[in-house]
């Protein structure tokens, strides 16, 4: 019995992630969209963080931006739809101890869904968070779905080091042999 409820649970969070993160991401967006729009941007810590309305039509770091716009859209749709495809199944095979490589693949998929509504209804992403600190350091403006997938990528590191430790393949530490 516990067999069948598992994977109705791991299904049921999978759905609950990827809503609350693409709703997370749509609202803001829309909230950006209305308060946003043509006022430029507004300081919230002077020096360090700022929201700014920017349409990003490329990819990470506006990858593809000088793409013909027609093949963009469906480049960057045919890529988001294969990486849900890919996530899904990914998902699908995990273990249940995989917990950190779990939770960063539903990261990565209301991320992906997220940007994927942009692409669909207007061929660019919206983002509106830009992070920088006294010209030293000036971060891409991104949005929700980014960080999403910025926190999944994050998770997929700790889930690889973990499962190199797991399998002996981690490096070894000092050893005693040979010491007198």
């Amino acid at each position: 019995m516990s067999e069948s409820i598992e994977p109705k649970r791991r299904w049921g969070l999978l759905a609950a992630v990827v809503v609350v993160g693409v709703a997370a991401d749509q609202i803001t967006k829309y909230l950006v969209e209305i308060h946003l729009r043509g006022r430029g941007l507004v300081r919230v810590i002077d020096g360090f963080f700022e929201f700014r309305y920017a349409r990003n039509p490329g990819a990470f770091f506006s990858l593809g931006a000088e793409l013909d716009p027609s093949i963009r859209r469906v480049v960057f749709v045919v890529a988001s739809l294969a990486a849900t495809v890919l996530i899904g199944r990914l998902y699908a095979r995990a273990e249940r101890s995989q917990v950190a490589l779990r939770w960063a693949l539903m990261l990565l998929l209301a991320g992906a869904l997220g940007n994927l509504v942009d692409r669909v209804l207007w061929g660019e992403v919206i983002d509106f968070v830009h992070m920088y600190w006294r010209g030293v350091f000036d971060w891409a403006t991104f949005n929700v779905a980014d960080a999403l997938i910025v926190f999944g990528l994050g998770l997929l590191v700790v889930d690889l080091f973990r499962s190199r430790e797991g399998n002996g393949e981690a490096s070894p530490g000092p050893t005693t042999e040979g010491s007198t």
